[in-house]
């Protein structure tokens, strides 16, 4: 293939490869990952820059002085400290110029003949003490389109060393050659044994048959032929020439985009995972309140059942005064009585019967009342602190890929929290839970500054207490307003079966009427509590109708990469 089908080739896939990341860029954008669109951003920038040579190294490894050597120009300061933080990209020039492209990014010019292919980057060393100088070494790998690893000749074995390694390898799939540098430090058979084990190390990282080379600074300055650099030049000639540095060049770019879309990939799995999970959990949480407010039923119906006990253990009780009351003895007892004194009269005695017979039931009311009110507290507040339990389950789940998109995970996060908050308002009036304890039947909806568990305290003792006055209060103030002794020797059976009527139907009226406000009110409570969850409820359904489009865009961008990607592989 001839130099000029090789540039007409390489500008068609420059463009190919440039609409490519266009698109991608996009999609980073869509998913609110700013690294990414950092990183796709400069790949796209870096299609019409020479073929890239990223050093990389710990401090005192010997790249400046590797650097200098190569280019036969002291390009590069070597300093016995580190010194700067600062990332020099070296380029071709006719004349020696310096630009800070920003506060970490230094352009230099250099008339060098091995920079008419290639442009160097030397970064910061990966141990030192400067700060931020590992994290701008690894933001500028993924932009390489090949990375030269700088290991001292004596001890390539540093740790961080390795681990920045593992990097490059397992985030970027980059092409790695090994530099053992300041071979003239290290003893012959030293030499050997290390180099073998880079070469081991390299294997370890899945690294097949790594290319390694050892060099000397000093003897090549020194125009030593053994300085192994003469070999380094030639592979270089040998990368970029015959239009193999345009296939690796775009390769390499599309390499680090194909991480970048696995990662994507990861991420939205692993939010599809978390959907799932969402989804459980949101039937869960339903499932709980339904059951919740079935249990708050019973107890509905248990609390009415044994105020209506009360009410008939009560009734009974007057009902048989009220029959011994009509007896003709007691009767005449009355008469002859209240004309000496009205409180003895008929009339006094049903307004007495009727007072006791209220105080008796409004006694038990608020026994059976307190009871019942602890139940329900105690039966809401378990319901949702387990609930909270759940949804704090949830939001410390950690997952590997959160990062991988910000903007759904953020959102779910919040959501979570922004829930968990409002439940936990429901839980806060401690006040009221004290209070409650004491005196629930006191409590007046006024009183209350709108708590949801207060509420209801206040309805089983407010509702039942006006249940009970509605009932009893007319009872028997009616009967005893008709009641004669004549009426009475006439009308007896009569007047008692009425009385015994009125009392049952105040019975049914006041079960009834508890029954329904007490229903009413719970399902308002738990309408209350069920809203509290609806951010969660609606950011689940919201995902749902997302994610299926994402996993569509992301399969279908995956696809145009490997077709791109096996074309280039292909024509080149």
């Amino acid at each position: 293939m001839t130099e000029g089908i090789l540039n007409e080739k390489f500008s068609e896939y420059r463009f190919k490869v440039d609409e490519f990341l266009k698109e991608l860029h996009t999609f980073t954008i869509e998913v609110n990952n700013e690294e990414f669109q950092k990183i796709i951003g400069d790949l796209r920038s870096n299609i019409n820059e020479p073929f890239l040579f990223v050093v990389v190294g710990e401090v005192k490894s010997g790249k400046s002085s590797f650097i200098n050597a190569l280019l036969k120009d002291d390009v590069c300061k070597v300093d016995a400290a580190p010194c700067t933080d600062t990332v020099q990209q070296i380029v071709y020039s006719d004349n020696h110029f310096e630009t800070m492209l920003n506060d970490h990014l230094k352009r230099i010019g250099v008339n060098s003949e091995i920079l008419k292919s290639i442009a160097i980057v030397d970064t910061p060393g990966t141990n030192t003490v400067i700060k931020h100088h590992q994290e701008i070494t690894q933001k500028f790998i993924p932009n390489s389109d090949l990375i030269l690893f700088v290991f001292p000749a004596k001890n390539p074995h540093q740790l961080s060393a390795w681990e920045l390694l593992d990097y490059i390898n397992d985030e970027w799939k980059k092409k790695v050659v090994f530099i053992l540098q300041q071979k003239d430090l290290a003893r012959p058979e030293e030499l050997e044994v290390n180099l073998e084990k880079v070469k081991e190390y390299a294997i370890k990282r899945n690294i097949d048959s790594p290319v390694i080379f050892a060099t000397s600074a000093i003897e090549e300055v020194n125009g030593n032929g053994e300085s192994g650099f003469e070999e380094v030049r030639k592979f270089i000639r040998e990368t970029v020439t015959g239009g193999k540095h345009f296939k690796v060049k775009h390769i390499s770019t599309l390499e680090t985009a194909g991480r970048i879309i696995s990662k994507i990939e990861d991420g939205v799995s692993e939010h599809k995972r978390n959907l799932e999970k969402d989804k459980e959990l949101m039937n869960k949480i339903k499932s709980r309140l339904s059951s919740g407010e079935q249990q708050s039923a019973y107890e509905i119906k248990s609390l009415v059942d044994r105020l209506v006990a009360n009410y008939d253990r009560i009734a009974a009780g007057v009902k048989e005064e009220f029959v011994e009351g009509l007896s003709v003895f007691s009767l005449f007892k009355k008469s002859i009585g209240s004309i000496f004194n009205k409180d003895k009269s008929v009339k006094a005695w049903i307004k007495d019967l009727q007072k006791r017979f209220e105080e008796c039931l409004q006694t038990g009311f608020e026994e059976i009342a307190n009871d019942g009110a602890k139940h329900f507290l105690d039966g809401i507040k378990h319901l949702l602190h387990g609930l909270l339990e759940d949804l704090g389950k949830s939001r410390n789940t950690k997952t590997e890929t959160e990062e991988i998109y910000l903007k759904l995970g953020e959102q779910r996060s919040k959501v979570i929290a922004d829930v968990r908050a409002k439940v936990s308002d429901l839980l806060s009036n401690e006040s009221f839970s004290k209070f409650m304890e004491s005196n629930p039947n006191s409590l007046a909806p006024s009183a209350l500054g709108g708590g949801l568990l207060a509420v209801i305290g206040a309805v089983i003792a407010t509702t039942t207490k006006v249940a009970f006055l509605d009932v009893t209060g007319g009872i028997l103030t009616v009967v005893g307003a008709g009641i004669t002794v004549t009426v009475l020797v006439l009308k007896k059976n009569k007047i008692i079966r009425q009385f015994k009527e009125g009392i049952d139907s105040g019975k049914e009226k006041f079960e009834t009427e508890l029954t329904v406000k007490l229903n009413d009110k719970l399902k308002l409570i738990y309408e209350d509590i069920d809203r509290s969850f609806l951010p969660f409820y609606e950011y689940v359904e919201n995902e749902e109708k997302k994610i299926a489009p994402l996993t569509d865009k992301i399969n279908r961008i995956k696809e145009k990469f490997v077709n791109l990607k096996n074309s280039i592989e292909s024509d080149f």
